[in-house]
């Protein structure tokens, strides 16, 4: 059943003769892609069980347990099985709690993206009955006017269905979450949007199934996080995410570099999935949109966002409880820091446009087309790219939405050339940073190998910081703008960033400098704000600095040599074609032009 490839699938724990029991995707056809004519049989969902706890998987020699997709439907994908009981889909559907419902995330072509529920026929698994789509969008929309909610495309895949509170997975009361990578909507980053859906599930009234009234939709993962699937703690009742993030090189030489190195991609760290609520939000027009967020009415209900502002304020509430998906590393990482190889801490800054000249020493500045950049070195630098960062950034709330503000920006400095680097040679300089005026956090990676060996585009995810109302112990009501609460971890040239446990971007910052690791405070402004009246203060603060990570591949050679050859490493196919180029220990893109070399090297001792 899948004799050409395997595709993604999902575990019954006590399936098929009451052991673990694998449903998943097999391939007969190839190329499928939303953009191609479907092929009749491409796609099926089989079985497999394990008499070992999942050591080894038996295929069960039948037929697909679903051979294709439902008859009459022109599909443009049909895979990535997702089986989950659902005790409140089994009393709309006048079901036993016990049962078993499975998704196909799929599409219907020039109609729109699919999500196809079936559900459990018999007791041993092998046979499913189509009850109907229970995720419906028209092709190519977007649940937000200004780009908070990604956009649907015309083909989903890997979704999960999810029932979440404030702790996790909460299977009878929880609120309904669908998540989903999402196909042909977005123009960059293989045309894929990771999504999340939060809403009800109601009875449809034209079949069989239950289907999703969509109160919010919003992006997992901004940057190239994709394929993000879920599975349960059960010690603890979470929902633990993981997204894989492919490698970043240029098309021209990531086919060879894969090639050469044996492997492609790398996991996200652990993160924690769960039902948000942001109470005190301002219950204004900003609030009212429809985006990232629904409305909170009662506990563990939600509604649309302009249907719960519009309710507020006929109660005579001027606020209201935002609603959300919570997505944050998990709890477990934190244990990373007491092995940290050395930490520390920056002391609060404050900084504007006006004093950053006379007030902070050691600041670098570079400046383009009229925007003014400042480097403002931390007290102290890593040595590595293995680390953890955490601080907290305030901007001012007249930057917001606000156009006089444009290029102005805040962050930190990530990875920074050595301030001895030679003028005339090209340098790593990747930042992390939010744009109030357009309310964009954003990763800039501007770095030495230049675009020609990797992408070197800016990564950008929406992120709304909301007015939030707050009473003192003297009854006074006070108002102030969210701060931006960034956890950040560097590993080798794989980064990410969460942002207010409601963000998260996902990057490569491929660097070439060995001596790129200098940190600092970053500031961005435009000529027009230089003499201005406007308010340009920052404030830094909460800032810390965790050095190295445990390595979780102990026995893996650290010599280049070995590594290139090691099965635990980067695998080199017998008769290589590529001649092994090593980079600071592992596998590398080509060198940069020769004027762009960084100083000090020497060409000779380059294998």
């Amino acid at each position: 059943n899948d004799p050409l490839a395997v595709f993604d699938g999902s575990v019954i724990p006590k399936g098929y003769k009451g052991l673990p029991t694998l449903i998943y995707t097999g391939v007969h056809y190839l190329p499928i892609s939303w953009s191609k004519p479907y092929i009749k049989g491409s796609e099926v969902q089989t079985l497999a069980y394990s008499e070992d706890n999942g050591v080894t998987w038996i295929k069960l020699d039948i037929e697909p347990v679903i051979p294709g997709p439902p008859e009459g439907f022109n599909v443009t994908g049909f895979r990535d099985p997702w089986v989950f009981q659902a005790p409140q889909f089994a009393k709309l559907l006048n079901d036993t709690p016990e049962t078993w419902y499975l998704s196909v995330s799929s599409g219907i072509r020039q109609v729109g993206p699919r999500l196809l529920l079936y559900r459990q026929n018999t007791s041993d698994f092998t046979s499913w009955e189509f009850l109907g789509p229970s995720v419906s969008a028209p092709v190519n929309t977007t649940f937000s006017a200004g780009n908070f909610s990604g956009n649907d495309g015309s083909n989903y895949e890997t979704s999960n269905t999810l029932f979440l509170d404030e702790n996790g997975e909460n299977l009878e009361d929880g609120v309904n979450f669908v998540t989903m990578g999402a196909e042909s909507g977005r123009e960059t980053h293989s045309f894929h949007y990771s999504l999340w859906k939060m809403g009800r599930f109601v009875r449809s009234s034209v079949n069989e199934s239950v289907i999703l009234e969509d109160h919010a939709t919003g992006v997992i993962d901004w940057g190239i996080g994709y394929a993000c699937t879920t599975m349960p703690d059960y010690k603890t009742n979470r929902r633990l995410a993981f997204c894989w993030s492919n490698d970043d090189f240029n098309s021209t030489i990531s086919e060879q570099v894969g090639y050469r190195i044996g492997s492609s991609g790398v996991y996200s760290i652990p993160r924690e999935v769960y039902y948000k609520e942001i109470p005190g939000v301002v219950a204004d027009d900003l609030a009212a949109e429809n985006g990232y967020w629904s409305v909170a009415t009662e506990y563990l209900n939600t509604t649309l966002a302009k249907d719960g502002v519009a309710l507020a304020k006929a109660n005579g509430n001027d606020t209201v409880i935002l609603a959300t998906l919570g997505c944050k590393p998990a709890r477990e990482i934190l244990g990373f820091r007491k092995h940290a190889n050395q930490s520390w801490t920056e002391s609060d800054f404050d900084v504007d446009v006006k004093s950053i000249k006379s007030n902070c020493s050691g600041v670098e500045f570079t400046k383009e087309e009229g925007v003014t950049r400042a480097f403002i070195p931390f007290q102290q630098s890593p040595h590595s790219r293995h680390w953890e960062l955490q601080a907290t950034v305030d901007i001012p709330e007249s930057s917001l939405r606000n156009e006089e503000y444009e290029d102005f920006a805040a962050g930190f400095n990530l990875l920074h050339s050595s301030a001895s680097a030679p003028s005339n040679y090209s340098v790593d300089d990747a930042a992390m940073l939010y744009r109030p005026s357009n309310e964009t956090f954003m990763i800039t990676r501007e770095v030495a190998l230049g675009r020609d060996n990797v992408n070197t585009d800016p990564e950008m995810g929406k992120l709304r910081l909301w007015n939030i109302s707050s009473t003192n112990t003297e009854s006074k009501q006070s108002y102030a703008i969210q701060s931006l609460n960034i956890r950040a971890f560097m590993d080798g040239s794989f980064f990410e960033v969460y942002v207010n446990d409601v963000l998260t971007i996902s990057t490569h910052l491929y660097y070439w400098y060995k001596d790129s690791t200098r940190m600092g405070f970053y500031l961005q402004f435009p000529d027009t704000l230089a003499n201005s009246t406007l308010d340009t203060g920052v404030k830094f603060s909460n800032i810390s600095v965790w050095e190295g990570v445990p390595n979780v591949f102990p026995k893996r050679p650290t010599k280049p040599a070995e590594l290139i050859d090691n099965g635990v490493g980067f695998v080199q196919p017998p008769n290589n074609p590529n001649v092994p180029l090593t980079y600071d220990g592992v596998g590398a893109p080509p060198l940069p032009p020769a004027e762009n070399l960084p100083y000090g090297i020497d060409l000779s001792t380059v294998e």
